[in-house]
């Protein structure tokens, strides 16, 4: 049994390649799409999406980004990271390129348009295993770690990255090495994107009721854990409780489940105590030399952001059934329309970016 994902679907018409069609459009005279009548490209056969299919046996996972030309076709089609196998990247290129669109207009003209980044993962319901050099190098970089020599630790962990055709088993084992380097170098974004790539994994695997998990029960359940008390150090008092609901619903063992239990509570008291409650936050990339991200769910109706260094290409505000771009550089709090409920909000620029989201309490600024 097999499963693929697109994670941002590529003309699926939603959000996020609203986004990414925002962006471009800023690139063009006249400002945003706002003050102009934008039309976004329509796939002209929506059936023929990059997939792949039975046939390949091996995992696989690829971040790919296209442009829309003015005349509907596919040009720049750039595989930009993947777990290196080869059939699979000329495989998804072709059907990328042989892609077929009504182009986005403005103003009636047809514009050309970038569109990604797509994240495809490709897996299977195989026995998990490691290949004996993949797994050589994983130990010894694990006793690097244990002696305290994360640099070493890292540069073996970053062969493990490059092996060509590593599979989902292995990548899960790197992405938890990887995020145990930077717990101990302090870098808690760092840390999280590894812990988050992991559960990425685990829930596919999960939803699709595969018989051979990536991650053996008990310690996704310390994973998700870690995800928590990284969620309430940073003040991301909304996302740790949607974690919290997530461990209670695994029914995961009672030592766990107390531990848990006691830091959201504490978490809530410490958020409800304080006016001005910052998470710190900073733009990732999915892939080297790529637009980095952020996103996080709110706990309060008013927020703004705060020392940012480093450049922002825009924010949304994005709640059940509602959606909305937001001012952005401004002096003035942001306020979450009434009646919008489970709002989070999305940020994206240039990697590395940093600064502190700041949910204000009611009657602050």
């Amino acid at each position: 049994m097999s499963i693929s994902r697109p994670h941002h679907p590529p003309f699926a018409l939603g959000r996020a390649l609203c986004r990414w069609l925002c962006v471009a459009a800023l690139l063009f005279p006249g400002g945003l799409w706002a003050q102009s009548a934008f039309v976004p490209p329509q796939n002209l056969h929506p059936e023929n999406k990059p997939a792949l299919d039975a046939g390949f046996d091996m995992e696989a996972w690829l971040v790919y980004t296209y442009e829309i030309d003015t005349d509907g076709r596919v040009v720049n089609a750039t595989i930009h990271s993947s777990n290196q196998v080869e059939a699979v990247n000329r495989r998804m290129l072709e059907q990328i390129e042989a892609m077929r669109f009504r182009p986005a207009t403005r103003n009636g003209q047809p514009v050309k348009v970038p569109v990604g980044p797509v994240i495809y993962t490709w897996i299977l319901d195989i026995p998990r295993e490691m290949r004996p050099r993949f797994g050589d190098v994983y130990d010894r970089a694990w006793e690097h770690f244990r002696a305290g020599d994360y640099d070493q630790a890292f540069k073996l962990a970053a062969q493990l990255k490059e092996m060509p055709g590593r599979n989902g088993f292995e990548e899960v084992k790197f992405q938890i090495l990887a995020a145990s380097i930077a717990s101990r170098w302090d870098d808690p974004a760092a840390e999280m994107q590894h812990l988050q790539r992991i559960v990425e994994f685990e829930n596919l695997a999960g939803r699709n009721g595969f018989r051979h998990p990536y991650v053996d029960p008990d310690q996704f359940a310390l994973i998700l854990e870690r995800i928590h008390s990284l969620q309430l150090a940073n003040n991301q008092l909304a996302d740790a409780q949607a974690t919290f609901n997530r461990i209670m619903m695994r029914g995961t063992s009672e030592e766990v489940t107390q531990r848990v239990q006691a830091a959201q509570q504490a978490g809530q008291a410490d958020f409800l105590a304080t006016a001005r409650a910052d998470s710190q936050g900073e733009l990732t990339p999915l892939y080297r030399g790529g637009t980095g991200s952020w996103e996080a769910r709110l706990t309060r109706d008013r927020f703004r952001l705060e020392g940012v260094r480093g450049d922002i290409d825009w924010l949304y505000l994005a709640c059940l059934g509602n959606e909305k771009r937001l001012p952005y550089p401004t002096t003035e709090p942001w306020s979450v329309p009434g009646g919008w409920k489970e709002c989070k909000v999305e940020i994206s620029g240039r990697a590395g970016t940093r600064f502190q989201l700041r949910q204000l309490a009611p009657g602050v600024d």
